[in-house]
C-alpha cells in the first residue's frame, strides 16, 4: 500500500477516535466534517480553559452575540452601540455559561443574601453531605434554582427567613432594561451549582482581567464567599471562598457575626446563564 494512503487512513482513524472520545464527554455535534482545527479546540476545551468572551444582547433582535476583547475593542462606537454588554462567557472543561456582569444587589444596595429554607430538605435537590460523590460534576444551577424557588416560595424557615433570598435575587437579576438600555433582558439567570462556581473560582484571575477590561474593576470577583445552589443537607448548602478557592458546607462567620447555620448566613449571590456545549 502506498505510504501516503496508509498515513491518510491512519489520520482518519485517529480523527474518528478523537470524534468518538469528544462525543462521549458531551460534544455531540462533533462529526467527520468537523475541521481538524476545531477538533483541536474541542480537545483543549475538554481539559482546560478554552476562552473567555464578552457576552452581549443585540438590541435589534435580542440575540446573544459573543466577542473577543480584541474584536470588541476594534469596533467603532457606532457598531458597539448596537449591543448591550451583559456578562462574560466562559468555556472550560467541557462546559460553557455566561457569568453576569455584576453581583446581585438588593434595593438597599446590599449584595449579600441568605439562602433560606433552613430545616427543609428540598425534594429534587440531591444532598452532597455524605461522601460528596459527584459533587464537582454538579452543573445543574438552572434546575436547582427552579426547585429552590418553587419549594421555598413564601415559606418561612425556622430562623425566620422567608422564601429563598439568594435564588430569588439571582432569578430576578436584569443585566439591562427597556427603559435604560432599549432592550429588556429576558435571560433566565440562576444561582450556580457548585461545579459551575468552582470553575469560576479556578479561572478567577482570567475572568477578572476581562471583566476589568469590559466593565471596570468595580465588577470583579471579590475575595469573598459565594453561594451555590447545591445542597449539603436540610440545613446547609455549599458555597465557595473566592480568596482561597475553598469549598465548605459549614463555615466560620464571614460577613455576619456569630455562628448561625449555613443557610442563615449572608453570602454573595452570583448569577449565571447556562449554554449548551
Amino acid at each position: 500500500m502506498d505510504k501516503n494512503i496508509a498515513n491518510a487512513m491512519l489520520l482518519r482513524l485517529n480523527k474518528q477516535d478523537q470524534i468518538e472520545a469528544l462525543k462521549s464527554i458531551g460534544f455531540t455535534t462533533v462529526n467527520e466534517n468537523t475541521p481538524a482545527s476545531d477538533i483541536a479546540k474541542y480537545m483543549q476545551w475538554s481539559g482546560t480553559l478554552l476562552d473567555l468572551s464578552l457576552a452581549t444582547l443585540r438590541i435589534e433582535d435580542g440575540e446573544q452575540v459573543f466577542f473577543t476583547a480584541s474584536e470588541w475593542n476594534s469596533m467603532s462606537a457606532n457598531n458597539r452601540s448596537k449591543y448591550i454588554r451583559i456578562g462574560i462567557r466562559l468555556r472550560a472543561e467541557c462546559h460553557q455559561f455566561i457569568i453576569a456582569k455584576s453581583d446581585c444587589v438588593d434595593a438597599g444596595g446590599n449584595k449579600t443574601f441568605k439562602w433560606g429554607g433552613y430545616g427543609t430538605d428540598l425534594r429534587g435537590l440531591k444532598n452532597y453531605g455524605n461522601g460528596n460523590q459527584g459533587l464537582y460534576d454538579t452543573f445543574d444551577g438552572k434546575e436547582n434554582t427552579d426547585v429552590i424557588l418553587e419549594t421555598l416560595a413564601g415559606v418561612k424557615d425556622t430562623q425566620g427567613t422567608v422564601g429563598a433570598p439568594a435564588a430569588e435575587a439571582a432569578r430576578a437579576y436584569k443585566a439591562c432594561t427597556l427603559e435604560s438600555d432599549g432592550i429588556e433582558d429576558t435571560t433566565v439567570w440562576n444561582l450556580p451549582a457548585l461545579g459551575e462556581l468552582m470553575l469560576m473560582a479556578k479561572y478567577k484571575t482570567e475572568i477578572n482581567e476581562l471583566i476589568t477590561s469590559m466593565f471596570g474593576n468595580q465588577n470583579i470577583f471579590t475575595n469573598d464567599w459565594y453561594w451555590s445552589s447545591t445542597e449539603w443537607d436540610a440545613s446547609s448548602s455549599w458555597s465557595v471562598d473566592f480568596h482561597l478557592r475553598q469549598r465548605l458546607p459549614v463555615l466560620p462567620p464571614v460577613r455576619v457575626p456569630g455562628s448561625s447555620p449555613r443557610r442563615n448566613k449572608h453570602f454573595i449571590s452570583l448569577i449565571l446563564y447556562p449554554l449548551e456545549s
